[in-house]
């Protein structure tokens, strides 16, 4: 069976590391699956691109469509597919009239704006529809006119290979000095934002290292330009205390997650890793409903310290890291919330199994037209 991921790439890289969680599943249930990615080139930005080969997979690159290409076009990149799944590029299932033989799995966000309702035509041609979230995070209204085709997996969390606290910090080489982790991932939400939450970030690093904690770290991955960041923050140079990686396998990334004292949680599969993994989470969610819903859930049932967008300061920031490091029995209760909250149900291995029967019940449904037309031919 082969199935192709068609994941949003016009963000940061959680659509990319969620399909690539659920390629695993699929391959531990069938190895004999193969696995290709589709990205949409009209809307990409080049940080899924290095994603998804560090994932392990030179994605095909779908180039501008028109009314002249559109058939080769799509043949040349979804052709072979027995499945399409889109994480958040539903907006490609027209090109499923060029297709017509491959199934069409969805992985919906909650509505950005209100376009769960506005894309209605599309989610009903869907052979089914994955809900990857928390009980916390409700089904939204608007998807009671596809409710049938719906299965809620819960988040897709892959992290039974990922070892203790202890180990992880060996593997990424990190120092045995206290450390926050932020994942940059090119700004998915704007320069704006960007800058609030990184100045944020370091002016609180820089006060608790001038207090209570003058060995703590700040620690940060998927950094695509240095330079560019050292200009939002307006530094000459970066301290010794800064440390800097480009963009990881998300293997890696999880090492990373267990291995911090504090994780910065600004999309929802940060948020669901490190809650999966118990690192305390500081939540700065993107100004978008999927990472605010979920950031102000998790903040209402004191899973996690919770700044929604236009809250963060330095102040605040410094204020929950130094709860999170000086009052352990706070944030182990803390801890356990988010673990529960986050955790349980089928999660991953339910979405795999949805995708191979759905696969397997259109390739069924296929069998009698290919049977027809070669008696024909």
């Amino acid at each position: 069976m082969k199935i192709i991921m068609l994941p949003c790439v016009e963000g940061g890289i959680g659509h990319i590391s969620r399909t690539a969680t659920l390629a695993r599943a699929l391959r531990r249930l069938d190895p004999s699956v193969e696995i290709e990615y589709v990205l949409d080139t009209v809307r990409l930005r080049p940080l899924n691109v290095e994603m998804t080969v560090q994932m392990g997979y030179q994605p095909r690159l779908l180039p501008p469509i028109t009314r002249e290409n559109r058939n080769a076009i799509t043949q040349a990149c979804l052709g072979d597919a027995d499945v399409i799944v889109d994480d958040t590029a539903r907006y490609l299932l027209p090109l499923r009239a060029c297709v017509p033989d491959a199934a069409w799995v969805s992985i919906p966000i909650p509505p950005v704006g209100d376009e769960l309702f506005g894309d209605w035509p599309f989610m009903k041609q869907m052979d089914a529809i994955i809900w990857a979230y928390a009980p916390l995070v409700a089904l939204p209204e608007e998807l009671s006119l596809v409710e049938d085709k719906i299965v809620k997996t819960g988040p897709f969390l892959d992290l039974a290979g990922v070892p203790g606290k202890a180990e992880a910090r060996a593997r990424v080489g990190f120092s045995g000095k206290p450390t926050v982790l932020y994942a940059v991932r090119n700004f998915p939400f704007g320069q704006d934002v960007a800058s609030r939450v990184l100045h944020g970030l370091y002016g609180a690093v820089e006060r608790l290292r001038q207090g209570p904690h003058p060995d703590l770290e700040l620690h940060l991955i998927a950094v695509r330009d240095q330079e560019e960041l050292r200009n939002v923050l307006g530094l000459e140079a970066f301290p010794d205390w800064v440390w800097l990686k480009g963009v990881v396998s998300q293997a890696e990334a999880l090492l990373h997650i267990r291995a911090a004292d504090i994780m910065i949680g600004e999309g929802t599969s940060t948020m669901h890793e490190a809650a999966g993994l118990e690192t305390p989470l500081v939540l700065v969610p993107g100004p978008i409903s999927e990472t605010l819903l979920l950031g102000a859930a998790l903040g209402r049932h004191q899973a996690a310290h919770h700044f929604p967008p236009d809250a963060v300061s330095a102040d605040g920031l410094a204020e929950a890291f130094r709860s999170v490091l000086g009052d352990p029995v706070r944030t182990e209760a803390m801890l356990a919330r988010a673990k529960s909250l986050i955790t349980g149900g089928g999660g991953v291995e339910a979405a795999a199994r949805l995708v191979l029967e759905t696969g397997a019940k259109r390739r069924a449904k296929a069998l009698p037209r290919y049977a027809e037309s070669a008696a024909g031919g």
